[in-house]
């Protein structure tokens, strides 16, 4: 696996390698052995906030709060070009206004909250409470919002999942439900079983890690917990791996496996922002941007 050259910030799989994403709006393709495919590219002059690739379009919401800008647009990931200057953005010079190759781009009005792909579209949700399924040519199909929240915690979403034909959504207060796109109303599913905020939920064969804003990750099998851990912070990513039975944690200066035979933990000098796994191999990608193997 090569580098990457820019301090990466997520990172997006897809049948031919992996796209990275930088924190800056860079983006680069690699193929599945990790060797960089062309040149790095910045096509709009801000952070990509989400991603998803249907095929080898890349879907992406770009959002700007200086600028109160926004954007939702489609890219070829063959064909990745440089873009407009932040400064010809500012000016609002209309070659400037939307990313550079786009297939097709919309401005957004809203801030977007999450984008996922759903039975081959993708589901995007905007400030404060719309979701919209659009397809790959970026028509929107369907719309409807966001439930309820519970309590005085609030109905902030923090994270969408496509499942048998619906997507589920937690909101911070711990409580999910099943939206579908058929005109009927969202389904109450669970509450996570406990009184701090929700800051994100990972999804797995054996059940769902919860992170909480207080750093604590539940696993949760059937709605009950069967095991906590502490983190020392926000991590990168959780993904569950079956080659070591459980979630493995992308943390801030640690790494962490939770699986049935305990807790374990490595401490780390960098920031580790993502996972790759790629059959029983797994790979960490740090905030500088170097690979390595994952090992607890």
């Amino acid at each position: 696996m090569q580098d990457c050259p820019f301090p990466p910030a997520w990172l997006c799989p897809h049948e031919g390698g992996i796209l990275l994403v930088g924190r800056d709006g860079e983006v680069l393709n690699t193929d599945t052995a990790g060797h960089h495919l062309g040149q790095q590219a910045i096509p709009f002059p801000m952070s990509i906030t989400h991603g998803v690739i249907l095929g080898s379009r890349l879907l992406a919401t770009w959002m700007d709060h200086e600028l109160r800008m926004a954007r939702f647009a489609a890219l070829d990931i063959n064909a990745l070009m440089p873009g407009p200057s932040r400064a010809s953005v500012r000016r609002g010079e209309i070659d400037a206004m939307h990313p550079a190759g786009h297939l097709w781009s919309h401005a957004l009005d809203a801030e977007p909250l999450s984008l996922i792909e759903h039975q081959g579209n993708v589901v995007l949700a905007l400030h404060p409470n719309a979701l919209y399924l659009i397809d790959a040519e970026g028509r929107e199909l369907e719309r409807t919002t966001l439930p309820e929240p519970e309590d005085a915690l609030g109905s902030s979403l923090v994270h969408l999942h496509s499942q048998d034909g619906a997507v589920l959504v937690t909101l911070r207060d711990g409580s999910s439900h099943r939206v579908t796109f058929d005109g009927s109303t969202p389904e109450r599913l669970a509450r996570v079983p406990t009184t701090q905020p929700i800051r994100d939920v990972a999804y797995g064969p054996m059940g769902t890690l919860v992170l909480t804003e207080n750093h604590d990750a539940l696993w949760l099998e059937d709605g009950a917990i069967r095991m906590t851990a502490r983190l020392s912070g926000p991590p990168g990513q959780v993904v569950w791996s079956d080659a070591h039975d459980g979630w493995l944690i992308a943390g801030w200066r640690e790494r962490v496996l939770l699986s049935a035979s305990g807790f374990k933990r490595t401490d780390r000098e960098n920031v580790d922002v993502a996972v790759h796994c790629d059959g029983d191999d797994v790979l960490i990608i740090d905030n500088n941007g170097t690979w390595s193997a994952f090992v607890v």
